[in-house]
């Protein structure tokens, strides 16, 4: 990465000392590039790699990271100090080499990439901050000599406000602001923010002198005689002493005075974050045939024992990198646990990545079960002190194990053994906005560094993972049968041409009979719709307005339970007006479409004597969603209805029926991917059947039976769907046959947005001439308006990645216009 002096972020003053240490900072502000400052005496030993600090920049103090350390100056210019370290837990090395990774191949700042690593509500700033003396505040209402009246209306200003950060003041009044403050009318001190959170603390007593001392100093005092004797075996938290003696906190100030005992704070061991109650079995089962030997393929490789000749290959340097291609159902998880076991004896730590948090708790009370406290769960549905502690007891190894979503991988565990990716195929793993990583690829490439090894799991592996398993690049273990003599669900596809749907259920006959029979027999059922909401759009049927989102181009969905329109992409919402704005006419308004929402209450409705439940955004958030899959699993729920949330990796022995209300909602996407997702979803969904002693049955609704992603799904088939698809896109150069960056242009001014990207573009193309790059668009972005900004974007394709690196990079040295943001995509998951 490019490097610049400190003197190009601030005008502050000379830098002292210039024969201290160097020091690279990447600061937490989304800037290109790391700065240079020198170390003072006192922070000597402390300002390693990874040591989290404040810096000068402009006129305020922001954090960082120390990158390099010790670090050459490039250029002569002055340099700034480190103001300050910031907390007692650095950043691993390993994990800031990681981050610099990410930066360059994402092409992203590196400050931000690194804010990634650092705990939520953990960063501290420091700001100039001007405020009135009692001088000022007479000066202002009129006593003492009058001021110039610039200076009297900024004093003025400065009295009403009380404290008023520097940069909120203009430049250019900057010198009425010094006259000021040699006046002595007002201050300018730097004022630093708190951490947020902070690692919690205790208060713990220990002997200074020893036991016979201290007790000859008592006057045999009883309760000072106790506290003594309690101190004897070591310290002891004044909480524990005054729990189990009464009047302890008294005895202990006054064996403080007489120099007896000493007290200090130390850091809490934070306790393990709370599970679910979700059943669990702690034993481990016997393994089939088929997870012995992806278990044995996995830890002979990380046993450093080759395995044949691809092994052989894969191993060297102690990394290895593994595809576990496992139909649902056929133990990847029991995989996954004894190759983290086994990482552990060997004295190594492991990460677990999984796509959402629905799928943590469950996955979560299974670690747990086999591993207790040595698990750690990091996922943005806890709460910032939650996610702390948790990252406390990595960083301090009294954990072992971090189990969570996109972000967990960047757990500061150490030793890492293994890392494994479930559901590798998953989108959710990458990043969307800020710094656009995959958590699947960032997942190997640490592994790569640490010298560990990545398993990916998946019974539908993205075309990318399988076509580098063919070609070499990760070792294939494949495991085509469940692990319970019960075969694969048989899939019916319907079709709907054919078999209407009935009523707000979108129920076809037979999938209605397979539904009553199932709850006949007590078992459960799984209904997938991937459309949250009660009505899909609103119109007005007199003259066809349709409700749309006034900072989205979407319409609004209908929630009945909030009885509003929403949006589900910026969560603007309103009421269902009574008159249309369109026509004015009155009473004209129609709820069109279905939902989760509707479908449930139709559900309902169909079969009153059934226990109906929801799973979507709308009512499963967090601890909402691990309450709902207790429920599932406890058996309380016959049918659950849900979106995309329904399909990850559950597993609930009950459920006997799948059904797939419409397989078409993602067909029809402007999306390159939009046919391998609707496989994935139907496969995985339908991989939620028979899973228990009773043997499963699948039954997809569809408009489009002859689609390949419907067929070869309703066969279980994925060697034939990656064949086909991998062939379609093969004359396009799309992954897995190419590479693919998108340039994604946004602003509110529509115009300034659309005039930028037709400069891009025609820059990309300029720099692209002669390369084996191709230059799409420019072109409105499919979802054209998101939240109050127009979206435009540039697409560039090539199998040359060095070639693509280069037209973006002089892409990115272009101005453009205020207000307008340029977004760097590499192997960007989807066009929307």
């Amino acid at each position: 990465m490019m490097s610049m002096s400190a003197h190009d972020a601030g005008t502050s003053a000379r830098a002292r000392n210039e024969d201290r240490a160097l020091v690279e900072v990447a600061v937490s502000l989304p800037v290109a590039g790391m700065f240079h400052y020198r170390v003072p005496a006192r922070l000597d030993g402390r300002a390693g790699v990874g040591a989290r600090v404040l810096v000068p920049f402009g006129a305020r103090q922001v954090s960082g990271v120390i990158v390099r350390a010790p670090a050459e100056l490039v250029a002569p210019g002055k340099v700034l100090e480190v103001a300050d370290i910031v907390g007692d837990d650095p950043l691993p090395p390993d994990l800031v080499a990681l981050c610099v990774w990410i930066a360059e191949y994402y092409e992203a700042p590196i400050g931000e990439a690194l804010r990634a690593a650092v705990p939520a509500g953990t960063q501290v700033t420091a700001a100039d901050v001007v405020a009135p003396t009692e001088t000022g505040v007479a000066a202002a209402a009129g006593e003492g000599a009058a001021l110039p009246p610039k200076q009297r209306d900024l004093l003025a200003q400065i009295v009403h406000a009380g404290r008023l950060p520097r940069a909120k003041i203009a430049r250019a009044r900057h010198a009425d602001l010094d006259a000021l403050a040699k006046r002595g009318l007002v201050t300018i001190g730097l004022a630093r923010s708190a951490a947020r959170i902070k690692p919690q603390t205790e208060r713990v007593a220990r002997l200074a002198v020893p036991v016979d001392e201290a007790l000859a100093r008592l006057a045999r005092a009883p309760k000072r005689m106790a506290i003594v004797q309690a101190l004897a075996d070591g310290p002891r938290a004044i909480a524990e002493l005054a729990a189990q003696i009464p009047g302890a906190s008294a005895a202990v100030r006054e064996l403080a005075n007489a120099g007896a005992i000493v007290v200090e704070k130390r850091e809490l061991v934070p306790e393990a974050a709370a599970t679910p109650d979700l059943p669990a079995a702690s034993t481990p089962p016997v393994l089939t045939a088929q997870q012995r030997a992806a278990l044995d393929a996995i830890t002979a490789a990380a046993s450093r024992a080759p395995i044949g000749t691809d092994a052989d290959q894969a191993t060297r340097g102690g990394f290895a990198a593994f595809l576990v291609h496992g139909v649902t159902g056929s133990g990847k998880t029991e995989v996954y646990l004894h190759a983290i076991a086994h990482a552990l004896a060997r004295g190594k730590s492991a990460i677990v990545l999984v796509p959402e948090i629905s799928l943590t708790p469950q996955l979560a009370a299974r670690f747990r079960a086999r591993f207790g406290d040595q698990v750690a769960v990091l996922h943005s549905g806890m709460s910032d002190r939650e996610r702390l502690d948790e990252w406390l007891r990595l960083r301090r190894g009294h954990a072992r194990i971090a189990l969570g979503a996109r972000s967990a991988i960047f757990a500061p565990v150490a030793d890492l053994g293994v890392i494994v990716v479930d559901e590798e195929h998953d989108g959710s793993f990458k990043q969307d906005e800020g710094v656009r990583y995959h958590g699947r690829d960032v997942a190997l490439v640490r592994a790569q560094k640490a010298g560990a090894i990545c398993v990916l799991g998946s019974a539908t592996p993205s075309l990318e993972s399988y076509a580098n398993a063919r070609e070499g690049r990760y070792t294939l273990l494949e495991m085509p049968d469940r692990a319970t003599p019960k075969p694969l669900p048989a899939v019916e596809i319907l079709d709907l041409r054919k078999f209407m749907p009935d009523g707000d259920a979108m129920l076809s006959a037979p999938l209605a009979a397979a539904i009553a029979e199932t709850l006949e027999h007590g078992d459960q059922a799984i209904l997938f719709l991937n459309r949250r909401g009660f009505a899909t759009f609103v119109v007005c049927r007199a003259c066809g307005h349709a409700f749309r989102c006034p900072h989205c181009s979407v319409s609004l969905t209908y929630h009945q339970h909030a009885d509003r329109l929403l949006c589900h992409y910026c969560g603007y919402g309103q009421r269902v007006p009574e008159v249309c704005a369109g026509c004015n006419t009155r009473g004209a308004i129609e709820r069109k479409g279905l939902g989760t929402e509707r479908v449930a209450e139709a559900l309902a409705e169909r079969f009153p004597r059934a226990r109906v439940a929801r799973l979507d955004r709308d009512v499963a958030s967090g601890a909402k969603a691990e309450a709902i899959l207790a429920r599932v699993a406890r058996r309380e729920v016959d049918l659950l209805v849900g979106t995309q949330m329904v399909t990850k990796g559950h597993d609930f022995p009950g459920v006997t029926l799948v059904g797939v209300l419409c397989a078409d909602t993602g067909l029809s996407l402007p999306d390159f991917r939009a046919s391998e997702r609707t496989f994935q979803l139907l496969t995985q969904v339908a991989g939620r059947a028979g899973r228990g002693d009773r043997a499963g049955r699948v039954i997809v609704q569809t408009y489009k039976p002859e689609a390949s992603a419907v067929t070869f799904a309703a066969r279980h088939d994925y060697a034939g769907f990656f064949e086909v698809e991998t062939e379609e896109r093969r004359d396009l150069g799309y992954p897995p046959h190419g590479r693919v960056v998108a340039l994604r242009i946004d602003g509110p001014d529509p115009g300034a947005v659309a005039k930028t990207a037709e400069r891009l573009a025609q820059l990309a193309g300029v720099i692209a001439k002669g390369a084996p790059v191709d230059v799409r668009g420019p072109a409105p972005a499919p979802l054209a308006r998101l939240r109050g900004r127009t979206r435009w974007q540039i697409w560039l394709r090539s199998p040359d990645r060095a070639a693509l690196r280069r037209v973006v990079r002089g892409v990115g040295t272009a101005e453009v216009a205020s207000g307008v943001r340029v977004g760097v995509d590499v192997d960007p998951s989807s066009t929307l």
